[in-house]
């Protein structure tokens, strides 16, 4: 029941679940009478599937990640992930602390056999008929070896292979160049592991101008780099939204051009809505964990919890568990 809102977002995107999927069984961690506040007007049938595991311990943002695993077991963010691990929940989604989130799911859940570091893994909108492109990491870590980045490479081309049936992602490295030579040794010597590798298409270096072009899939990058990637271009959506609504209310035939443009600003609006992208997947450890932004709105909580049912559905941590294994049978 994270984030920076609280259960006035989480609760009614749970609830909205809820009503929409009959098969769900929702499982709350956090404080049990703020909870009940939003459960007045369910029937029966929906107060049945809803337990609720109470704790008003909470993780906040300004600790250090490191004392989940010190101070921080009884918080709402480290039960809901021991729910994973015990498989009383199939699957954990959390508005909490994205380092303590990483630490504690590390600790209760393992990484998967082959991958030293797992990733979060986020979904960017594409200009091209596929329409959207993944992200990895994007912050879980913030310093990677070549060989974590090939690893990274090797869950995002997993899971577009699952999402999508393609049987070959096109991968690429995100850089500040083109050519060869550009890059930090560790990029440049990543690029040579997967332009080497049968199981994606490496389609080379990427520049940040060339993210939402759609020329790749997969796009690789150390965490540090993938979390100012995101928040930039999350920032600057909202620039040029509030520079369009200056300009049209500063003149009055731009509110006339508006107005007629109405329908096309809706959809590019639909397209570039941060909600439908939110929910970042940690991939690489064994079992599904979502991370939600912490400022977003309910209906792109919602899409975070869609986001697991996804996970859930196409088995992910097992399709790259197996992937792995064929790894290290190969070597």
């Amino acid at each position: 029941m994270g984030g920076d809102s609280g259960p006035a977002v989480t609760m009614p995107a749970c609830l909205s679940i809820l009503c929409r999927n009959l098969s769900v069984t929702l499982l709350l961690v956090g404080d049990e009478s703020q909870i009940k506040i939003y459960l007045k007007g369910l029937s029966r049938s929906e107060l049945c599937r809803i337990q609720i595991l109470h704790t008003s311990v909470v993780f906040a943002d300004t600790l250090r990640p490191d004392n989940i695993l010190r101070s921080g077991r009884e918080s709402s963010l480290f039960l809901a992930i021991e729910q994973v691990r015990s498989e009383t929940a199939q699957a954990c989604i959390s508005a909490g602390n994205s380092g303590a989130l990483m630490l504690a799911s590390r600790h209760l859940l393992k990484n998967i056999q082959g991958i030293e570091k797992p990733a979060m893994i986020a979904i960017l909108p594409g200009s091209r008929a596929s329409g959207f492109t993944y992200l990895l990491d994007v912050g879980a870590n913030i310093e990677t070896t070549t060989n974590q980045l090939f690893q990274f490479a090797i869950m995002g081309s997993v899971l577009i292979g699952a999402l999508s049936g393609k049987p070959r992602a096109r991968v690429a490295l995100l850089n500040i160049g083109s050519e060869a030579h550009k890059g930090t040794p560790v990029i440049r010597e990543a690029a040579t592991l997967l332009d080497a590798c049968n199981d994606f298409d490496y389609v080379g270096f990427v520049e940040a101008n060339q993210i939402f072009d759609g020329i790749a899939d997969v796009i690789v990058c150390d965490g540090f780099t993938g979390n100012i990637t995101i928040k930039a271009s999350a920032g600057a959506v909202k620039v040029i939204e509030n520079l369009m609504h200056q300009s049209i209310r500063r003149r009055w035939y731009y509110r006339a051009f508006g107005f007629c443009m109405k329908p096309f600003f809706r959809d590019v609006r639909r397209v570039l809505n941060p909600s439908k992208y939110n929910g970042a997947t940690l991939i690489g450890i064994q079992g599904v964990i979502v991370k939600s932004h912490g400022n977003s709105d309910w209906a792109g909580f919602e899409q975070a919890i869609e986001h697991a049912f996804q996970q859930l559905a196409l088995n992910v941590p097992q399709l790259i568990a197996a992937r792995m294994q064929k790894t290290v049978d190969v070597a």
